[in-house]
């Protein structure tokens, strides 16, 4: 792609208007997302251009948008913005509460002259935080939600340098947005949407929120967890990450590994508590075995085999990786700054409205004259309300999932649908154990109806329900559904306007695409681990399953893509993403590559923050990050007593130690009163643990307390997006598995006697209470 080409938008949002006011990450981001997917996104800089210009990360952010320069703080640019959004269907801003109205662009003023407007605010911190009204920067959000963790023990806690909390609130809000158009597209309104970086890393944290207050179901994935997913050190030094959740993939590792004696007694250990002792001599036997091998043997073997594991690799080695060129995870764009250029391919694939890069990131204020002559001469077509006048209380109203989603990712995806408004009928296998918590977190919102898919009858009631789904949802590789009898041509041969969604570890293009893969392998290929670890020491996992989470959040977005596309053709169509293609957005200060650049990035267990200026330090009552964000700000803070030695002192080693000192001597509270009025800030560490409780999370929704059939009281996480007009939900408590068989399958038409006769031949199951 060279530096003046753009493609022709032929992606779900064709002809959609976006206005980005976004700066930094999270808005440029959301803007990148919406732009991938065909709409026409205008960057709106004010002069001197977005802060992040300076990071080489700005050009995958920002790619494929135009650039006008506009001053926002004089009367001529707000009125030139206030036009701009006249036309829009969509406008991005990520300001502080109550900047954007300063600035004349609040919602109340855009929508009064364009009611379809979507509006959509990423502030740092929800309107029921303390911290409202304060500045959300990516490390300060990420040390409120339990990002920065103490690991193995460590006395300290360790710092992630990777935008989390900026990139899941991108995340959720093109999932928010896009349903706010699917409920536009039917009722023809506008409405405000606000996703706070603080509330989106909820979506992050997940099951971690879960809580069981009334029960302590057993740990059935003890030995698997411990044992067969783990990282293990290899013969040539380098480390390989071993999985295999189920039973099956037992006999496969060890085919691999040459060693069919342990196949019956490590298989005999899945679903059973395991003693601990039992667990560290199958530790010490499996890091025997890998040993034996360099870790490319080991992923050459175990891929032959249909086992699950491969590298811990660096970005580097992922960014050349033939399945990430093939499959698209890595593309190159040829960037006015940086020339040839690697970057995250298209998140999310939409088979019948593929979306594409539409071109490379803009230069400053590149299309002010193109835009302003278009805004005065009129050339730019008006914004007006779509759709209906229909009366909805929720974006997918009417529409209804099948789930037949295993693990995180796929059902987080069918939950999202849900907590939007869909009827999601959770399809679960009879025989497949499953997780207390991470049922609990997933699949609330759900009906459960338990099928034998391996049976005729079972395949038979799948395709009746098919009869009036409006979206289908899995996260198997295509081979294992097709052998069931399942896949897209089929059931777009039944129902041609059906929606196939469906999610994996690798992507469905490349040369990995059939092969197997949890979480920690997305992190272990795509250079996760090996970063948080360091590259000469054992490799570790990201503090959430960020992978898991944030595709499930992707499929979502597909699936809103392709029922807006839907709403306007009336097509169907496949849809699908994977763990790695997101992997590459979590790392995405990092995932790139040009000639001359040079990697330096902060990597093991030793890293503490970026700088001196920004980091975790120790106060009297526990840790806090501290962040400056500029010169002036830390002059202020020199003004402090506390502070007035340090104002010369370079930001190095000498001010680290320095700071040190300082920040021990008062509790957290106290310094984020002295010290957050001065522009530099300062807030407390905190784990789930430390905020569960919270009344203002509590009051929030982000994490809520129900009685779950079954379990009694659990936590487990709630809302964090708001919808003006189309709210989303919380949904009904998670169902006990097979809790609605018997009334999904009377929806559908069969008799009580069928119904019967399918229990006793085991092609159903009613759970029993």
């Amino acid at each position: 792609m060279t530096t003046t080409e753009r493609t022709q938008a032929q992606g779900a949002l064709r002809g959609v208007q976006v206005l980005d006011f976004g700066q930094y990450i999270p808005g440029p981001m959301l803007g990148m997302l919406l732009s991938d997917q065909g709409a026409d996104v205008i960057k709106v800089e004010r002069p001197g251009g977005d802060p992040a210009r300076s990071e080489p990360a700005f050009a995958t952010w920002n790619r494929g948008k135009r650039s006008v320069v506009l001053d926002l703080k004089t009367p001529e640019g707000q009125a030139a913005a206030v036009a701009l959004a006249k036309k829009a269907d969509i406008v991005i801003e990520n300001y502080r509460p109550g900047v954007a109205d300063r600035l004349g662009i609040g919602y109340e003023t855009l929508a009064k002259d364009n009611p379809g407007l979507l509006y959509c605010s990423i502030p740092g911190f929800g309107e029921e935080n303390p911290h409202r009204n304060e500045r959300g920067w990516e490390s300060i959000v990420a040390a409120a939600t339990g990002v920065y963790q103490h690991i193995d023990g460590a006395a300290e806690p360790l710092f992630l340098p990777l935008p989390a909390a900026s990139t899941f609130a991108a995340l959720v809000a093109s999932v928010s947005v896009t349903m706010a158009m699917v409920a536009r597209d039917r009722t023809g309104k506008g409405q405000r949407i606000e996703v706070p970086m603080h509330s989106a890393m909820f979506s992050a944290i997940g099951r971690h929120l879960v809580k069981l207050y009334d029960i302590n179901p057993p740990d059935l994935f003890n030995l698997p967890r411990n044992v067969m997913s783990h990282q293990y050190k290899c013969a040539d030094g380098r480390y390989f990450q071993s999985h295999g959740m189920y039973q099956r993939f037992v006999s496969q590792l060890m085919a691999a590994a040459n060693k069919p004696e342990w196949i019956e007694e490590l298989q005999g250990l899945y679903g059973a508590e395991v003693a601990p002792e039992t667990v560290a001599m199958w530790q010490d036997r499996f890091e025997k075995m890998y040993l034996e091998r360099t870790a490319k043997e080991w992923e050459d073997a175990i891929a032959e085999a249909k086992g699950v594991g491969t590298i811990c690799k660096t970005i580097d080695e992922w960014l050349v990786h033939e399945h990430a060129i093939a499959g698209k995870s890595v593309v190159e764009i040829d960037d006015a700054q940086y020339g040839k250029m690697k970057q995250p391919g298209v998140q999310v694939r939409l088979r019948g409205t593929p979306g594409a890069i539409q071109g490379r990131a803009p230069k400053l204020g590149e299309h002010t004259s193109e835009i302003l002559a278009d805004l005065k001469n009129g050339s730019a077509p008006a914004a007006t309300p779509k759709g209906n006048s229909e009366n909805i209380m929720h974006a997918l109203d009417g529409i209804r999932v099948l789930d037949l989603c295993i693990v995180l990712a796929g059902p987080t995806c069918g939950r999202t649908l849900g907590e939007f408004g869909a009827d999601v009928i959770k399809i679960d296998d009879p025989s497949r154990p499953y997780d207390v918590a991470g049922n609990t977190d997933v699949n609330r919102g759900k009906r459960s109806i338990q099928i034998n898919l391996k049976t005729k009858e079972g395949l038979e009631v799948f395709y009746k329900l098919l009869e009036s789904a409006d979206v289908v949802v899995e996260n198997n590789r295509k081979s294992s559904l097709a052998r069931l009898g399942i896949s897209y041509a089929e059931m777009s041969k039944r129902k041609p306007d059906i929606i196939h969604a469906s999610l994996n570890a690798f992507g469905y293009d490349g040369p990995w695409s059939e092969r197997p893969g949890w979480e920690q392998l997305a992190q272990a290929t795509s250079g996760i681990q090996v970063r948080r670890g360091g590259r000469d020491a054992a490799p570790k996992l990201l503090p959430y399953p960020m992978n898991d989470y944030g595709t499930g959040l992707m499929g979502a977005y597909a699936v809103a893509l392709a029922v807006h596309e839907r709403n306007i053709t009336g097509k169907g169509q496949s849809v699908d993403s994977g763990l790695a293609l997101t992997a590459a957005l979590l790392q995405s200060p990092y995932f790139l590559d040009y000639e001359g650049y040079k990697r330096d990035e902060p990597e093991g267990l030793d890293v503490r923050g970026f700088s001196a200026k920004s980091r975790l330090y120790r106060a009297a009552d526990g840790w806090v990050f501290l962040h400056c964000p500029n010169d002036g700000a830390w002059q202020k803070l020199a003004q402090l007593a506390d502070f007035s030695g340090l104002a010369s002192d370079s930001n190095g080693d000498s001010l680290t130690k320095s700071l040190a000192a300082v920040l021990a001597g008062k509790t957290r509270s106290e310094w984020e009163k002295l010290i957050n009025p001065t522009g530099v800030s300062v807030i407390a560490n905190r784990m789930v643990s430390d905020f569960r409780d919270d009344a203002d999370i509590r009051k929030a929704g982000l994490i809520v307390e129900r009685d779950h059939p079954g379990m009694g009281r659990a936590d487990h996480l709630g809302s964090v997006a708001k919808l003006s007009e189309t709210p989303m939900r919380v949904g009904r408590p998670t169902p006990l598995l097979g809790a609605e068989t018997d009334e999904i399958l009377s929806e559908a038409g069969y008799t009580g006697e069928q119904i019967e006769s399918m229990k006793l031949s085991g092609a159903v199951v009613q759970h029993q209470a």
